[in-house]
C-alpha cells in the first residue's frame, strides 16, 4: 500500500487505526495456492486466532478458503463471516463435552485431541464423524514454548 493512501486513509478515519489491503491478502492466498498447484482437492484453512476481523474473514471467505476455529466463539464468528459449516475445522483444546456437543450441531468438522473427551463424544454421538489429534512427541522449531509436537505439550493424543 503506498504512503499517500496511508496518509489520506489516517486523515480520513484518524489515527490510531488497523488498516488491512485487500489486494496484499488476495496476492499471498494465490501465492500459497499455486505454491501446492499439484495437489488435486487442496483446501486452505485460516486460522481465526491470528485474526478474527469479521470484513477480513469475509474477503477471505471469498477467496475461497475454510477456516480454523478453536472455541465456539470462533464458529459462531466464522458462520457469521459467511462460511459454511463444511468450510470450518473446530480445533480446541481443553474444552468441556458440553461445547464440543453445541458444536457438533453446527455441522462443522471437529478435531478432538483428548482420548477421555474422545469417547465422551464417541458414546454420545457415534454417528458423528470427528478427527483426532496425535501428538507424534516430535521436537520442531527448537523452542519448547512454541513447539506443539514434543512430548510434554498439551495439544494431541500421545502415541505412547
Amino acid at each position: 500500500m503506498k504512503k499517500s493512501k496511508l496518509l489520506e486513509t489516517a486523515k480520513k478515519f484518524g489515527t490510531p487505526a488497523y488498516i488491512y489491503d485487500t489486494t496484499k491478502i488476495s496476492s499471498q492466498y494465490k501465492r500459497l495456492i499455486n505454491s501446492f498447484n499439484s495437489v488435486k482437492k487442496l483446501q486452505i484453512y485460516y486460522a481465526v486466532k491470528a485474526l478474527s476481523n469479521l470484513s477480513i474473514l469475509k474477503f477471505i471467505n471469498s477467496l475461497g478458503a475454510g477456516i480454523d476455529t478453536v472455541s465456539i466463539q470462533e464458529v459462531i464468528i466464522g458462520i457469521k463471516a459467511g462460511f459454511s459449516p463444511e468450510k470450518i475445522i473446530y480445533t480446541p483444546n481443553s474444552v468441556s463435552i458440553d461445547e464440543i456437543s453445541k458444536v457438533s450441531k453446527m455441522g462443522v468438522k471437529i478435531n478432538i485431541d483428548n482420548l477421555n473427551l474422545l469417547e465422551q463424544f464417541g458414546n454420545l454421538y457415534p454417528e458423528i464423524p470427528v478427527c483426532i489429534r496425535i501428538n507424534p512427541h516430535v521436537m520442531a522449531g527448537g523452542n519448547n514454548k512454541i513447539s506443539v509436537g514434543h512430548i510434554d505439550s498439551k495439544f494431541g493424543i500421545s502415541i505412547h
